[in-house]
């Protein structure tokens, strides 16, 4: 469902009858902070299941001689999963040409020691990123990402194209009347989005909600028990990804 849809039907619900005079005390961009905390809350609900519904896929340019770079200049909303990191031949879309290497990505790391590169040493990563020969002491290259930041080791001497997927901590803003709620994911949540604004909206103001209330409850209660059964099948149908790259901030 577009944001344009959800403002109509919550326009509906509080009888505003495309009133955009704030009539009510309801104006249009109060309505738009109202379906984003909503978009926002059952965002969360889903990904509590399964951070696997929602996975982004990108690419960025790690460049040479850094350290570490923070994801959060780099991806759109920072992970709270790592599904997948390798390196691009290319700065270009994914190809028959462009495919990316996987990159190791260890869950504890010291990155003082000699085995993972240090935090200084380039030995061989250029000459393996240039022609991806990742033979031997290819299979030394590593991600290591630590709280909001990604460190390769060793340390490249040249730039190096990242292609991730990845579950973002949170949604964007709705702005747009173009733009998806849970970005175009599971539209048999959407109406469930508009309820719950209509209901904040609506409390606000002391008003009844006990029908919205109502049908909201039935939309979550009918959808949370499929999703709860959808993520365990798909848990064990693809065990590789029951176990990603987790952390808190």
């Amino acid at each position: 469902m577009k944001v344009k849809e959800a403002v109509r039907r919550l326009n509906g619900y509080l009888q505003r009858r495309g009133k955009v005079d704030g009539s009510g005390g309801w104006t249009e961009q109060y309505l738009l902070d109202l379906l984003t905390d909503a978009n926002l809350d059952m965002y969360h609900r889903v990904v509590n299941y399964g951070p696997e519904i929602f996975q982004l896929t990108g690419r960025f340019t790690y460049e040479a001689n850094q350290v570490e770079v923070d994801l959060s200049s780099k991806l759109s909303g920072l992970p709270i999963a790592i599904w997948y990191a390798g390196l691009l031949p290319k700065d270009e879309d994914l190809s028959a040409n462009n495919m990316p290497v996987q990159l190791n990505m260890p869950r504890r790391t010291n990155l003082d020691t000699t085995a993972n590169g240090g935090p200084t040493s380039t030995t061989g990563l250029a000459e393996a990123v240039g022609s991806f020969s990742f033979g031997a002491g290819g299979s030394s290259i590593q991600a290591f990402f630590l709280g909001r930041d990604l460190s390769i080791r060793p340390i490249p001497r040249s730039d190096v194209y990242v292609y991730m997927r990845w579950t973002p901590d949170e949604l964007p803003s709705l702005l747009d009347e173009d733009q998806d709620l849970l970005g175009g994911f599971l539209p048999q949540f959407h109406p469930a989005i508009v309820y719950k604004a209509a209901i904040q909206a609506k409390s606000a103001k002391g008003e009844d909600v006990q029908q919205l209330l109502g049908l909201y409850q039935e939309i979550i209660g009918q959808y949370d028990s499929n999703l709860k059964m959808g993520c365990k099948q798909r848990q064990r149908q693809q065990p590789q990804q029951r176990d990603p790259m987790r952390w808190e901030y």
